[in-house]
């Protein structure tokens, strides 16, 4: 499988765009809907549409194919300079980053077709360019490649077109599980994140 390889950052939240009405006006995480009262996540919420709230919905508008679409989800990752895990020290200075943008009825806009819309804006970085096979798993474990957590590889399946065969997978690195395991003795929120990640890391596709 061909894949595009991204630096993996930290707490993914989706806001979500009714572009000819509402403008910006979801905002959540993984579990939840958030405000701007969330702590930490409610910071996220102004961070996004400062950086990004215009300059996603121009991008779209300015794409013939998706010029005419009613709503827009965008996914970023939230985070600051010693997050882990999905843990944040109150005391960093924040910032999101965009990862994925989902278009109504169309799906998540592919890997190239991501950059090129959206290369002029903060994105993260590509790293690999290649196969996803076994050999490139164990080398992000090993930290053969430039990143603390991991890296999230997106592809598409080979004789299929965008939306579908669109996939995705995240490989963690040996140093940033060891860290997760050592935490996970004292502290029963790594240890739940311990869990998961586990599961996540113990069946990969490989083709």
């Amino acid at each position: 499988l061909l894949v595009l390889l991204f630096i993996s950052l930290m707490d993914r939240i989706f806001v979500v765009n009714g572009q000819k009405k509402q403008g910006w006006h979801k905002f959540g995480s993984r579990h939840m809907m958030i405000d701007r009262n969330h702590d930490p996540l409610g910071q996220s919420i102004d961070l996004f549409l400062d950086t990004y709230g215009d300059a996603v919905v121009k991008a779209i508008r300015d794409a013939k194919e998706y010029r005419q679409t009613e709503r827009i989800t965008a996914f970023c990752e939230f985070f600051g300079t010693n997050s882990f895990a999905g843990w944040h020290d109150e005391n960093d200075t924040k910032e999101v980053v965009l990862i994925d943008v989902n278009i109504h009825k169309k799906g998540i806009i592919p890997p190239r077709n991501f950059l090129k819309l959206f290369g002029h804006l903060r994105l993260p970085d590509v790293v690999y360019e290649g196969i996803f096979n076994v050999q490139f798993i164990d080398d992000v474990r090993c930290g053969l490649y430039p990143v603390n957590e991991g890296v999230v590889a997106k592809g598409v399946l080979p004789g299929k077109k965008p939306p579908h065969g669109l996939w995705m997978s995240k490989v963690k690195t040996q140093s940033w599980f060891d860290k997760l395991k050592k935490r996970s003795v004292e502290n029963p929120y790594f240890a739940s994140e311990l869990r998961d990640n586990e599961r996540e890391q113990s069946n990969k596709y490989i083709g």
